[in-house]
């Protein structure tokens, strides 16, 4: 492993961190193995051949211009081009027998597997959210469980998540403290450490639902604390108001993002941009985009009855389990509430019966 490479890609997960696409051996893989395909970020790939130690396997690095999966998928740099691309070029339809082709399901929202299907004549299946999860889905078949279908978010993906989608920042903020105000620069590093710490641990018992309440409901607690070194006599309350409104600025941060860092809660942040009329930044689309129309209920989601097919693809790729299938084998939207507007739903429908149509 390189580790220049991989302190980057841990830390400034921001930015794109490629490897080459093409195949790769996994173990001993023969003619049998399963064929298993993911993005050309570094450490996806490098966790996926640890994740996949003592298997055999061919792997699959399609092209999303160094970018993790989920976020590639977003801003469509992991597509079903991608994904054609490097069934057709790598030379791996003259390593196998069969034609059966494993695909990330966070993947789900840029990847339309039917094209694939078509484009290829290989057969697609999801596999499972975790790639903890791979041995086991492997050694049983390739038959997923239903819990190798959802996203988790535990503390461990917390804190992972957070600290490479928002170190840039803090470091960016700390220059500016080394630059502006650097007697308060020692203050800025334990607060912006325990507060990143505390936010990112403690998150799923904060009160609020979305990560800007969360921050909302502790900034208020700290607002208590604010208004009281007017009231009591502490030693330094110049000092102890900034280091408090660091504090702020550190969870205001944390929250902001909190909803974009995994599949599991709706974005605040891209939410918040949209309302503000910024179309576009990077490979992320915002005002007007059906995303972020989800995310702001300018569209909600819906579905055709009549068109529907009951082909439970909605079901297999939502990593929230929105989507169930009804006794007349119809798709209905279970738990609308868990959405989190990733368009997985929209991209795999086969017929369009699945519908972001505007709010009434």
């Amino acid at each position: 492993m390189s580790l220049p490479k991989a302190v980057w890609s841990v830390l400034f997960r921001l930015f794109p961190c490629p490897v080459p696409v093409g195949l790769l051996r996994i173990g001993n893989p023969g003619c049998d193995s399963p064929v298993l395909v993911t993005c050309n970020f570094y450490l996806t790939v490098k966790r996926l051949e640890r994740a996949l130690k003592g298997t055999d396997a061919w792997l699959l690095v399609a092209e999303a211009r160094g970018v993790n999966v989920w976020c590639a998928a977003g801003g469509d740099e992991f597509n079903t081009h991608s994904v054609v691309s490097a069934l057709k070029t790598s030379g791996i339809a003259d390593q196998v027998n069969h034609r059966t082709v494993i695909l990330p399901p966070l993947g789900g929202p840029g990847i339309r597997a039917v094209e694939v299907e078509e484009q290829t004549g290989w057969s697609v299946k999801w596999g499972p959210v975790r790639m903890t999860d791979l041995p086991d889905y492997l050694s049983a078949g390739m038959r997923r469980q239903e819990a190798m279908k959802r996203a988790t978010f535990d503390w461990k993906e917390r804190l992972d998540s957070g600290l490479g989608s928002l170190f840039t920042f803090f470091l960016l903020v700390g220059i500016g403290f080394v630059l502006f105000a650097p007697s308060l620069l020692a203050d800025y590093l334990v607060i912006n450490s325990a507060a990143f710490m505390i936010f990112m641990l403690a998150a799923p018992w904060i009160p609020g639902k979305r990560g800007i309440s969360k921050v909302m409901f502790l900034t208020g607690l700290l607002g208590v604390v604010l208004l009281s070194t007017w009231f009591v006599p502490f030693a330094e309350p110049g000092k102890i108001r900034a280091d408090i409104l660091i504090a702020v600025a550190a969870l205001f941060i944390c929250g902001s993002e909190l909803g974009g860092l995994a599949s599991t809660m709706a974005s605040d942040f891209d939410a918040m941009v949209a309302r503000l009329g910024v179309g576009r930044v990077g490979n992320l689309n915002f005002s007007g985009s059906v995303r972020t129309d989800l995310l702001n209920g300018n569209r909600r989601l819906s579905v055709q009855p009549s068109e529907c097919i009951g082909c439970s693809r909605c079901k297999e790729i939502c990593p929230q389990g929105v989507w169930d299938v009804n006794e007349e084998k119809r798709a209905v939207p279970a738990r609308l509430e868990a959405c989190t507007a990733c368009r997985a739903c929209l991209v795999q429908c086969p017929t369009g019966a699945i519908r972001a149509e505007a709010a009434a």
